[in-house]
């Protein structure tokens, strides 16, 4: 209860800030602040999928479920997730959005534009946090049975708008290292090439230790 309590602040707090951080955006120059959103969106989208990838592969392989902070944050829901896919589905939207927010909140609290702010990288940085903020909202989609999807929801992921049920669940076969990106997917040609069990093995030389799930 406690822990709910936290994701529905964070909610709030991350969804508040964000809309100050658009306001900011474009108070002053809402036609030049609309071209650098414009330019902006598409590679913040890209980013926060190969960064939604990067950090599937640290919740998988590093930590568990009891690991101080992030364990029961992050670990703990990427471990369950590999034991049982579906109960992404089944879980309240509050749980599914509440880390994501959490953070988002701590990160917007001490970097975010403040008023007059203009240029590419602001509007970069705000998109991006949107997408990783909305990454498992659409890692969910990708669960729904295909009898429950709504059409608009089968034609954003057959155009490949947001992340295909096909493409994420061959993540959910062996050897569960390939397509770990959960946004939109756009990102898994690129850290598919990543070799991940080699950079494992190098760090559990430097004394790292790995935990893949």
């Amino acid at each position: 209860m406690l822990v709910r309590g936290f994701e529905v602040m964070g909610l709030v707090g991350f969804c508040s800030l964000l809309v100050l951080s658009f306001h900011h955006l474009f108070a002053d120059d809402f036609t030049s602040a609309l071209g650098w959103s414009c330019l902006a969106l598409p590679l913040g989208y890209y980013l926060a999928d190969l960064f939604t990838g990067f950090v599937h592969w640290v919740c998988d392989s590093f930590g568990c479920e009891t690991t101080p902070v992030w364990g029961p944050m992050l670990v703990g829901p990427f471990r369950r997730h590999h034991r049982d896919p579906l109960e992404i589905t089944r879980i309240s939207l509050i749980e599914n959005l509440g880390a994501s927010a959490i953070a988002g909140t701590a990160i917007l609290a001490f970097l975010r534009p403040e008023a007059g702010s203009q240029g590419f990288l602001w509007h970069l940085w705000i998109w991006f946090l949107l997408f990783s903020f909305l990454s498992n909202l659409f890692h969910r989609w990708s669960h729904w049975p295909r009898t429950q999807k709504p059409s608009w929801l089968s034609s954003l992921q057959k155009y490949r708008i947001v992340l295909p049920s096909d493409e994420h669940l061959q993540h959910h076969r062996p050897p569960f290292r390939v397509n770990y990106c959960i946004l939109s997917g756009w990102a898994n040609p690129l850290t598919n090439r990543i070799p991940w069990t080699r950079i494992e093995a190098l760090l559990l030389r430097l004394g790292i230790p790995t935990n893949f799930d």
